[in-house]
């Protein structure tokens, strides 16, 4: 992965650069030499977020739903835009209506691409967007699920889906501007950023936390179902080595692919494990077949208070209970798949 010569030089454009996954492509990037990678242009809504001293990021702080195509191409041209070579989409916000969430994340990426095309379409090389498994359905009800297993050309399922839009939108883009597409498609994605909207390892991880202050068990808070069930998760430092690797690769043209670690994980081996980790005595879990047994999105807004104290003691961050995602955990742990 690397260069020798400055025209074979890349520059990467990062959007949600302080999410779960744009701080592992920032990471991954930056192990490649300064001679493959000089540049690195972060795009993100809130300051950077992580202490990083190397000459090659260079950060752009804006909130692109406020922001006009223009003012962000303004902020592009502040930090050499015109010489982007690959994109890396991962910008995301949650929404609870179906429309609402296709409608919001439509206008960042259609956002991004426009600020793409007027500062660098001619230099751009490929635009790598990250979806997920929502694509096949998982968030919505048993009749809409894709096919197990999931294969990237599974039929799309009826209605409104935002990773539909998003990946008609960049197909298109493309097209008309000759750049290589690459999407993929992971499962939950394990990380660590501040206020990610889908951050599953510290939502447990606060979860089980209380449940120590308190000295209560950790309740698992799925089904006797999702307890057995064989889950598959996408740590985003492998989801972002796969995507440079897609990107360096020139043989892919315009494919998608999901992207998984390929373990075999049950949540009845993995649980242990946590009440392990977070010194929590075994529980043996008292589970329904369909029901969860607790749930999060219900129950931990009552204990904040718990956190509160626990951040006093310790000297922590307050706000990252205010970071977790009760309903997405919940949600995705009682999933149909």
């Amino acid at each position: 992965m690397s260069a020798s010569s400055t025209a074979s030089q890349r520059v990467a454009c990062i959007w949600g650069a302080n999410g779960i996954s744009g701080i592992a492509m920032i990471d991954v990037l930056l192990q490649q030499s300064s001679d493959a990678w000089n540049h690195i242009i972060c795009i993100s809504r809130r300051s950077f977020q992580l202490n990083i001293n190397d000459k090659r990021i260079h950060f752009i702080s804006i909130d692109i739903l406020d922001a006009t195509v223009d003012d962000i191409v303004h902020e592009l041209e502040k930090v050499n835009g015109h010489t982007i070579t690959d994109v890396f989409h991962y910008t995301y916000i949650q929404k609870k209506d179906e429309d609402e969430l296709d409608q919001v994340n439509r206008i960042l990426l259609e956002k991004a691409l426009d600020a793409c095309v007027k500062i660098a379409g001619r230099t751009i090389q490929t635009f790598s967007l990250q979806t997920g498994y929502k694509y096949y359905g998982v968030h919505k009800d048993k009749e809409d699920l894709a096919e197990l297993p999931f294969i990237e050309n599974a039929p799309r399922h009826k209605g409104t889906n935002f990773y539909f839009t998003q990946e008609d939108l960049l197909k298109d883009y493309a097209e008309r501007h000759g750049w290589r597409y690459i999407i993929t498609r992971p499962s939950i994605i394990i990380g660590v950023a501040k206020g990610n909207f889908m951050n599953f390892s510290v939502t447990v991880a606060l979860y089980a936390t209380i449940q120590k202050e308190l000295g209560q068990p950790l309740l698992f808070p799925g089904s006797e179902k999702a307890w057995n069930r064989i889950s598959d998760h996408s740590t985003a430092s492998n989801n972002a080595c796969f995507q440079l690797w897609a990107v360096l690769n020139k043989n892919i043209q315009h494919e998608i692919f999901n992207i998984a670690n390929g373990d075999l994980v049950r949540f009845r081996d993995l649980w242990p494990k946590i009440e392990q980790y977070f010194n929590i005595p075994h529980h043996e879990q008292i589970l329904n077949e369909n029901e969860p047994q607790i749930k999060l999105a219900e129950y931990m807004p009552k204990h904040k208070d718990v956190w509160i104290r626990i951040v006093q003691r310790e000297n922590l961050d307050e706000k990252a209970f205010d970071h977790a995602t009760w309903t997405f955990v919940g949600n995705r742990i009682v999933s149909n798949f």
